[in-house]
């Protein structure tokens, strides 16, 4: 029997950070989609294989991108590679404690993670668990973006979860009209809404998390979870609707994952069994262990050394 199969559709980025040195920066990888997976892996049942669809470049710098995923047990066989074009690239920049980013990804591979659709329509048809993000739709053009959800909707199911993380960046999008279009659409085909009150306020004007749930439950959404920081977060669906208090964290160092641990929390316990209601005060707990580490991707033996 194969195994299980927990597939991310979206762009892992080439990140420079501040290191011990003034003069130099820390390169590393990470990206909303990927850094769920990362998490989900050091988390997930041993059983389900995890799959990141992107593209990548012929360069170098794609092929050490491709290296660093397969070293953390993350499969990116049968993915684009496109002549051309090479990893995106953000910055970050500390001033007085404050991060500030800057990104280079015009001409990032990743935008074209739909040019061999043959290839992603094999993979879909073989997930159990279908992740993607509003980054994943803002980076893509508007046919390669109605295509790749006409995919998922062909192959959503009852035996398949589609999840979907609102994750509302404005500066992606050419214009906030394209973004709400694009948004209902993903709505319209995710079992599983994973958002942000205050993205969601930004984005489409809700006065509160109930009014967001109606929304993507108005769009075909079976069930929304709204998240809100250190409040609590609040769970949808078509029956019920609960709130679940987040695990306490009074000196965080790097909010910067937050969201996406919590989101691979939620994709371990459902693998594992449990029911989404059951499976969120777990999502909260690698949520609040993530915060307190630097950096997007915190190493797989202090997660575990933490549990």
């Amino acid at each position: 029997m194969a195994m299980p199969l927990c597939l991310g559709i979206g762009e892992l980025m080439v990140e420079l950070a501040p290191s011990d040195s003034p003069d130099h920066l820390r390169r590393g990888f990470a990206g909303d989609v990927f850094n769920t997976l990362y998490y989900a892996r050091i988390l997930m049942p041993a059983d389900w294989q995890i799959g990141f669809h992107t593209a990548f470049g012929t360069d170098t710098l794609s092929d050490n991108m491709m290296a660093f995923i397969t070293q953390h047990n993350i499969d990116c066989t049968n993915t684009p590679r496109i002549e051309g074009r090479s990893p995106g690239l953000y910055m970050i920049t500390l001033q007085d404690g404050e991060r500030s980013f800057s990104y280079w990804r015009n001409m990032s591979a990743a935008r074209l993670l739909m040019r061999s659709p043959d290839l992603l329509a094999a993979k879909l048809a073989d997930a159990r668990f279908i992740y993607l993000s509003g980054i994943t739709l803002a980076i893509l053009s508007p046919a390669d973006r109605q295509l790749l959800l006409e995919m998922i909707a062909h192959v959503r199911s009852a035996d398949r979860t589609v999840f979907f993380d609102s994750n509302i960046r404005e500066k992606l999008w050419p214009d906030g009209e394209e973004m709400r279009v694009a948004i209902k659409a993903a709505g319209a085909v995710t079992d599983v809404v994973l958002s942000s009150l205050d993205d969601e306020k930004r984005g489409f004007g809700d006065a509160d998390a109930p009014a967001v749930a109606d929304r993507y439950l108005g769009w075909g959404a079976q069930a929304v979870l709204i998240k809100d920081g250190a409040a609590p977060s609040l769970l949808v669906n078509v029956n019920d609707a609960v709130w679940f208090p987040p695990d306490m964290v009074h000196l965080p160092v790097d909010s910067t994952a937050a969201g996406d641990a919590f989101n691979a929390g939620l994709l371990a316990g459902m693998a594992a069994g449990k029911t989404i209601r059951e499976a969120i005060p777990g999502a909260h707990a690698l949520a609040a262990q993530v915060v307190l580490h630097p950096g997007a991707l915190v190493p797989a033996d202090i997660i575990l050394a933490d549990r």
